[in-house]
């Protein structure tokens, strides 16, 4: 089943929102009054909608191909910023301009203003090929391969008011680099093209595929082949086609182009481009020489011709007021050109400024308050636009870099080439991942309630070869980062082996380590205060002297908590509430909670999400019955909050399941007193009648209580082969803490990586009964994250987090009393497996067809089991069908369809259907049994089998 955008997007093509958004711009039509698929399908004209940046403001971002950039038009970009948005314009981390503060009304004058210049935000965001970028400065370097702009212009001319290239499944991003030294960047794009020489002294360019950050992190892979300039174009076109029309498009978080090559490997790429190119590609085994350092762009190169320089200009975080813009726009024209180019490490550069001209250059930018002679914590720091803007941010993220930045010089501490990248989330839209110190925003609890704070990797970046960051610690808050960066970095300097690089250090001690939660006392150093000049120092011991008054050591005096933080109130103890009697408890502040978005949150111990819907505030459980999705995410409209990840709405108020029906989740009483909201953890009564909170505070559907998901630990009793690649990881269960209570529910693994720790979702296939054991099989995915590590690495003794049991895919006895037929296919069948042994475990002796599709006879998963609950159970009937079977097999051929299970069934109407397998076959198996006359609510489908195995 398509995923949620895919729908709205087949609904109408993002680029012809455009007389949309002329009309709402036309009547200045307030976000909130705004569809999001329409709000959604701006992005393809560059325009991004603003929840956080009230009443509801728009933000630009400019596409600047290969980085260059006219004066004309950062002039007009500055005039944009000026007039009409916040007065600052941000550069990308792939060499983009951004304008923040724009209003409905102005975005067509925008587009227009834009387009005057030779410039466009077409296509920049959602599912859309990026900014195609090369090196900074192609074109200048005097030791260049080849200058690749002409290349990166021919490639945007491909996909630019394309609508076939303009509706993949999603983002894409491409750039070339010309030199001979390539940089960490070019390891994480979807398609690079890096320059080199063939045997025979032929310039070339290798390939990288599939390289992305955020919640998957994944490297490129190398492609075995050399291409020639002149053909870059059509290999291009023909990797868009492949991403376009064998891409995935079910579940967005397994929808980006590494998770096709994971699918079908490199060598289906060839084999795609074989067939697809009108010319063979030359063969070449050698990967690109790996990166050795990160591109240096700040400062004075010369370039090809000797007489005329490149300044490199340092940007703190890529951020610029108008009048910065504008200076640079000036000065470029008197001493250079009149060209400039943007960088990916959110820097800028003026070019073709000629030798006499460089002091007067460099005099006119530190008059801007810029200069090319950047302190190593602006050189080598990076972050990216955060929650003060963006919608899907944790965290503020340039606020909080400004302020680290200045805690850490404080401390006298020195960056000698270690770079600290900050992102606001998952994503990773700084590069959190290759840095030498990776930051990603979370939010952390403490005894006053949540902050700000980051989970710490180390090890990133550049280390012998471009690597991916370790888990350092999890949950530092922003208090903390200072001394835990303070601590690292100087652990590295005490104890490194001669030559021995910081990543390098840290990868090899990493291993070795388990990345550990951070608590509230940790990372806590004391403040000393100069008598002099009240200059505060934050170290175990006061500096030698102050570093503001040159007062000696002696007149510092350490302070004290309550000293140090002064008069003020800590603004988390606005949060705090009394305790109450009427049983309400406090959940948040008022203000944190908006008309346009929920939010998720923990009252004792139970995560609920809490919409604002008309003025009035309701609470209901924080995740979805079907996976878990966090209901907080969704969109909400007219009352109903829509599952972010597959569609399933629920009424905000009640708590029901709307679409589809008979899925209700709990709703609670909620307060609102002096700005605070509290919640009272009791199910409210006008919940659905289907919806009532048992005794136990477990959930009544049809009068069987559910349980209610749990998080623990177990422990890894056992792990048995099944097949090939498939085994089942039995974990001890025996004091209940999964309290399994209906065959057919699934749990929730947390796995660690490299990466990150990673949840996954796979099926039970142990029956209820089985009290001491809790059983998961699972097949393994080569090219996945979450299964090669439960193969490779868990052993039993090991033990897992994880969370359960979930899901309403389940047989309940009490309320389905019809004959069942289970259907299922591959990995499909471990629900039904839980099933048939429920109903062999406790008697029940209902007819019961068990229908199961494979490949081959090898790959029939628990046939022995099963056929013997045939060969017992006169009312138990098993059949399998063998898409590619050996000559031997006698059995039905073929791939499990809607004959087959027509042909094995007869009494079709009369059965209660349990469906596991392809979207497409349970699709058109359901309408069938629709139209043979089966009820449509006793058809039940596994909805998240790709999860379990294809994402994993």
């Amino acid at each position: 089943m398509a995923n949620p955008v895919e729908a709205w997007k087949t609904d109408k093509h993002g680029l012809d929102v455009w007389p949309d958004l002329e009309r709402y711009a036309a009547q200045h039509t307030p976000m909130n009054k705004i569809d999001t698929s329409d709000l959604e399908r701006m992005k393809w004209y560059g325009f991004f909608y603003r929840k956080r940046d009230t009443p509801g403001r728009y933000m630009n971002r400019i596409r600047i191909t290969a980085g260059e950039l006219t004066s004309q038009q950062a002039k007009e970009i500055a005039y944009v910023a000026y007039q009409l948005g916040h007065g600052i314009v941000d550069i990308t981390t792939r060499a983009n301009l951004q304008v923040q503060g724009l209003g409905i009304e102005h975005l067509p004058e925008v587009a227009r203003r834009l387009n005057r210049v030779g410039l466009t935000s077409k296509q920049t965001g959602h599912d859309n090929i990026r900014n195609v970028f090369a090196h900074p400065f192609s074109g200048l370097l005097p030791d260049e391969l080849i200058d690749t702009r002409k290349l990166c212009h021919e490639i945007t001319d491909l996909f630019i008011d394309s609508r076939e290239f303009s509706d993949l499944p999603r983002k894409l991003n491409i750039c070339l680099n010309g030199s001979a030294q390539h940089s960490a960047h070019f390891w994480t794009q979807d398609i690079s093209y890096l320059a080199t020489r063939n045997s025979r002294g032929n310039l070339r360019f290798q390939v990288l595929l599939a390289g992305t950050q955020g919640q998957n992190p994944h490297l490129a892979w190398h492609m075995p082949v050399l291409v020639a300039p002149d053909r870059v174009v059509e290999v291009t076109r023909a990797i868009l086609d492949l991403f376009r029309t064998r891409g995935s498009r079910e579940k967005r978080n397994a929808a980006r182009l590494c998770f096709l090559v994971k699918e079908i490997g490199i060598d289906g790429v060839m084999q795609w481009l074989g067939e697809y190119l009108p010319f063979p590609l030359e063969p070449c085994v050698t990967k690109p020489e790996p990166a050795v350092t990160h591109d240096e762009l700040i400062g004075w190169f010369r370039q090809r011709d000797p007489n005329l320089w490149t300044m490199g200009i340092s940007v703190p975080l890529g951020r610029m007021t108008w009048r910065q813009l504008e200076g640079l726009a000036v000065l470029s024209k008197r001493w250079g050109d009149g060209q400039l180019r943007t960088t990916h490490e959110q820097g800028i550069a003026v070019i073709n400024v000629a030798h006499f001209h460089k002091d007067a250059a460099a005099t006119d930018a530190a008059a801007l308050g810029l200069s090319l002679h950047a302190d190593p914590f602006e050189m080598n720091t990076m972050a990216c636009t955060g929650s003060q803007f963006c919608n899907i941010a944790v965290t503020e993220t340039k606020g909080h870099m400004f302020r680290l930045i200045d805690n850490l010089r404080k401390k006298s501490l020195k960056l000698h080439g270690i770079r600290i990248h900050m992102s606001g989330c998952p994503s990773s839209c700084a590069q959190h991942f290759t840095a030498d110190i990776g930051l990603k925003g979370v939010r952390v609890r403490r005894l006053v309630g949540t902050r700000e704070g980051f989970d710490v990797f180390l090890g990133g970046g550049v280390a012998g070869e471009v690597q991916m960051g370790l888990p350092y610690r999890f949950g530092v808050d922003v208090d903390q980062l200072p001394t835990l960066i303070d601590q690292v970095v100087s652990e590295y300097y005490q104890n490194h082996l001669e030559g021995q690089a910081f990543s390098a250090y840290w990868r090899d001690k990493l291993r070795a380590e388990q990345a550990a939660k951070v608590e509230e006392t940790q990372y806590r150093t004391p403040t000393w205060m100069c008598e002099g000049c009240r200059y505060e120092h934050h170290a175990e011991d006061p500096p030698v002297f102050c570093p503001s008054c040159a007062g000696l050591r002696r007149r510092f005096v350490r302070l004290d908590d309550s000293d140090a933080a002064g008069a003020a109130v800590s603004p988390a103890a606005d949060t705090t509430a009394p305790e109450r009697e009427d049983g309400f408890l406090f959940a948040a502040m008022e203000i944190d909670l908006t008309e346009s978005e929920g939010r998720s949150v923990e009252v004792a111990g139970n995560e609920m999400a809490l919409f604002r819907v008309d003025g009035q505030v309701h609470a209901i459980d924080a995740a979805c019955p079907h996976e878990g999705a966090p209901l907080a995410q969704g969109e909400i409209k007219n009352g109903t909050i829509t599952c972010p990840w597959h569609g399933w709405a629920f009424n905000t108020c009640t708590g029901c399941s709307l679409d589809p029906p008979g899925h209700d989740v709990r709703a609670y009483p909620t307060l609102v007193e002096d700005g605070r909201i509290f919640v009272k953890l009791v199910a409210t009564d006008t919940a659905s009648p289907v919806c009532k909170p048992a005794a136990n505070g477990s959930i009544k559907r049809g009068g069987t209580p559910l349980a209610r998901p749990v998080e623990v630990e177990l422990r890894l009793a056992d792990v048995i082969p099944e097949a090939p690649g498939v085994k089942t990881f039995r974990f001890d269960n025996g004091d209940g803490q999964i309290p399994h209570d209906l065959p057919g529910r699934f749990v929730k693994l947390c796995v660690p990586t490299d990466g990150d720790h990673l949840w996954r979702s796979f099926t039970i296939s142990s029956s209820p009964t089985s009290r001491p054991w809790l059983d998961l099989t699972i097949k393994r995915n080569p090219g996945g994250i979450v299964t090669p590590y439960l193969f490779e690495h868990l052993k039993p003794g090991a033990t897992l987090k994880m969370k359960g049991p979930q899901g309403n895919f389940c047989f309940d006895p009490e309320k389905h009393s019809e004959p069942l037929a289970l259907v299922s296919a591959g990995s499909g069948i471990t629900p039904m497996l839980s099933i048939a042994r429920y109903l062999r475990d406790t008697g029940i002796r209902r007819p019961c067809a068990f229908l199961y599709g494979a490949r081959s006879a090898a790959d029939v998963l628990f046939c022995t089991e099963v056929q013997r609950l045939a060969d017992d159970l006169p009312s138990f009937h098993y059949a399998v069908t063998l898409s590619q079977p050996e000559a031997s097999w006698l059995g039905p051929r073929g791939r499990i369809d809607v004959p087959f299970a027509l042909e094995e069934i007869s009494d079709v109407a009369a059965r209660r259907w349990f469906l596991c397998g392809p979207d497409d076959f349970m699709d058109s198996l359901r309408a069938e049994l629709i139209e043979a006359g089966v009820e449509p609510t006793r058809i039940h489908t596994e909805q998240f089998h790709a999860a379990q195995f294809l994402a994993s």
